[in-house]
């Protein structure tokens, strides 16, 4: 087409991308493709795999444009905007995760409860991210209310609505200790996290642990942590499985004055959720007999279960709000969550397999060819996963089709302005009129979301980076290329 001048836009756009007034030349897809193409050829990318696609929206999905677009990439956390997507749509904005506090046996006339107090998780990623004291509190409250001065029995955790598998088995060893490396479990308490502090006084030297937030007893923690130079940043990992005892601490922690702290998941968030509430009550007048305990450890099977009755309910925010976090920082363990949130209301199941199952057939049932798609994970931390450019694309033209769309638009960060994607294509033309999900692994960067162009028109997209060489940051600033293409559509 001949390039037309195009009149000056200054209107609010419906994707609330609001932007500054820029008056631009219109652009052609193949330009965009072109643009793809060239970065082929460049430095650091000649070897790597590159994937494109592109689609108006106001268009039908077999319009779809692109290069190597069918071919299949890890995904890496834009992964994210298929299970927020799929979770939007399946559960709705408005879903909320709920616990409940729950007990089994009767209370005698002296306010003796003769049984347990049952921890039963939702599923809910935030419980107790707003203060375990402040949770705590609302907790016992609930019992006192009942009449409950004393319990002979114990305090226990009640996962067994995602079951006992807290990981997917694809991802890496040296993550899986670490905080985004956190497993969804059905009573994940406080982020499934905990803190390690270090002595960072002397480069080259043994990095001394001085202590961990929670303490953590019966866990044995083996450190073999040095003290890198001043400057070098995090480089510290945490070694563990889940209900594991034995944790290897090992990499560096930069040079300092004092201590530097890496965050580690918890390896039984249940159990230190029940231990946690178990230790408040016997200093806050509610004393227990019972050692703190899970279902896991007690090996009872969830047709076993004795008769409760709740006496608390705990409902989290909406989904729709809680989408927003995921997005924009891109949160594993809330991710994991959704997706297994998805399977346990699609197919009764809340495991990481039955959870892909059930949004591998939310996405076919839009017509959308999935061939080649493998969902090891919802969150993209595994190297197992595999989409390709063309499917992502259509996945969100689709999602852009839904009575709920506005959510999950929200949920994306917009380009050189919030989220992962604040530090790119800031004061570029990309600026403001790309709201996209990123995906970053070891040598991959991906994106996948939306365009506003100047021209008013929208498109979904996806552009992923397999194996590339050199520097990531050279990596971005080709992307932000393509898509300062794009917005002159």
């Amino acid at each position: 087409m001949n390039p037309l001048a195009l009149l000056t836009v200054s209107i609010l756009i419906t994707l609330n991308l609001g932007v500054p007034v820029v008056t631009s030349r219109a652009g052609t897809i193949d330009e965009v493709i072109a643009e793809v193409e060239k970065i082929q050829k460049e430095s650091g990318m000649r070897t790597a795999s590159l994937g494109f696609s592109i689609i108006d929206l106001d268009a039908e999905p077999d319009s779809a444009a692109g290069y190597h677009m069918d071919t299949g990439l890890v995904p890496a956390s834009t992964m994210k905007a298929i299970t927020t997507a799929a979770a939007n749509e399946i559960l709705g904005p408005d879903f909320t995760f709920t616990t409940e506090l729950q007990i089994t046996g009767a209370i005698d006339e002296t306010g003796t409860l003769d049984g347990n107090v049952v921890l039963r998780g939702g599923g809910d990623p935030t419980l107790g991210d707003s203060g375990i004291s402040g949770t705590f509190e609302k907790w016992k409250a609930a019992l006192a209310g009942k009449g409950i001065k004393k319990v002979e029995g114990s305090i226990v955790g009640d996962a067994s609505v995602f079951g006992t598998r807290l990981l997917p088995d694809s991802w890496q060893w040296n993550d899986i200790g670490n905080y985004y490396g956190a497993g969804a479990c059905g009573l994940t308490f406080h982020q499934n996290l905990f803190y390690c502090t270090f002595n960072n006084k002397g480069a080259g030297s043994k990095a001394s642990l001085t202590g961990t937030d929670p303490k953590l007893p019966g866990i044995e923690f083996i450190n073999e942590m040095r003290v890198g130079s001043a400057g070098s940043g995090d480089q510290g990992y945490i070694y563990g499985n889940p209900y594991g005892k034995i944790f290897y601490l090992r990499g560096t922690v930069p040079a300092g004055s004092g201590s530097f702290t890496i965050k580690g998941s918890l390896p039984d968030p249940p159990f230190f959720c029940a231990r946690a509430f178990t230790k408040y009550l016997n200093g806050n007048g509610i004393p227990v007999s019972g050692e703190p305990t899970t279902l896991r450890l007690m090996g009872i099977a969830k047709k076993e279960l004795p008769a409760r009755e709740a006496v608390f309910e705990q409902k989290s925010d909406s989904l729709g709000s809680l989408m927003i976090l995921t997005n924009h920082k891109s949160n594993n363990l809330r991710a994991e969550c959704f997706h297994r949130m998805i399977g346990l209301k699609k197919k009764n199941k809340g495991t990481t397999l039955e959870s892909s199952k059930a949004t591998l057939d939310h996405w076919k049932a839009k017509g959308i060819d999935m061939t080649g798609f493998e969902m090891a994970d919802g969150c993209g931390l595994s190297r197992s996963n595999t989409v390709t450019p063309r499917q992502m694309a259509l996945i969100l033209y689709h999602a852009a089709k839904g009575e709920n769309f506005s959510a999950f638009s929200k949920s994306l960060p917009l380009a050189g302005e919030s989220g992962t994607l604040r530090s790119i294509g800031r004061g570029s033309a990309a600026q403001g009129r790309v709201r996209a999900k990123s995906g970053t692994l070891d040598r991959i960067k991906c994106y996948s979301g939306y365009v506003h162009s100047y021209s008013g028109k929208k498109y979904a997209f996806a552009i992923f980076v397999n194996n590339y060489t050199g520097d990531l940051s050279s990596v971005k600033s080709r992307i932000v290329r393509v898509w300062n293409k794009a917005v002159n559509l």
